[in-house]
């Protein structure tokens, strides 16, 4: 009974153990998601960009003072692990580059894994300006 009993015990404790990386592994994804301009952009026009999702343009500080999305923050590559507490409120964070984003890149610029709620505009600032959408002049 008791060898039964230890028994029990180590496959409720495997059991626990991938319970438990499982959870973990669905808090880190390998990749982001990613959202299509006219779907960002329906969003935006019902104002919940800084309220349902918060929308990053990776682009260098010039390249935002001269055009950007609606409700985007500039925060470039080199400046992003300073700021990791953007991914602490729980809201998605949509990040967007001149281009399709590598993630590879925002993954090492995060300096960790991507959070579960990373989100990447397709196509980029180009795939924006492409589907003809509306861009907001610097601050």
């Amino acid at each position: 009974m008791r060898q039964s009993n230890q028994r029990c015990l180590a496959v409720t404790a495997q059991c626990l153990g991938a319970a438990l990386l499982v959870a973990l592994l669905s808090f880190c994804s390998p990749a982001a998601q990613t959202i299509a301009p006219e779907d960002l952009a329906d969003y935006l026009e019902k104002g919940k960009a800084g309220k349902t999702f918060n929308l990053v343009d990776l682009r260098p500080d010039e390249a935002f003072s001269d055009l950007h999305l609606p409700g985007a923050i500039n925060i470039p590559y080199e400046r992003l692990a300073a700021d990791r507490l953007l991914f602490l409120d729980g809201l998605p964070v949509i990040f967007y580059d001149e281009a399709e984003l590598d993630v590879g890149r925002l993954k090492k610029a995060v300096g960790a894994r991507l959070p579960r709620n990373v989100v990447v505009l397709e196509g980029g600032f180009r795939g924006w300006l492409a589907a003809r959408l509306p861009v907001t002049g610097g601050t």
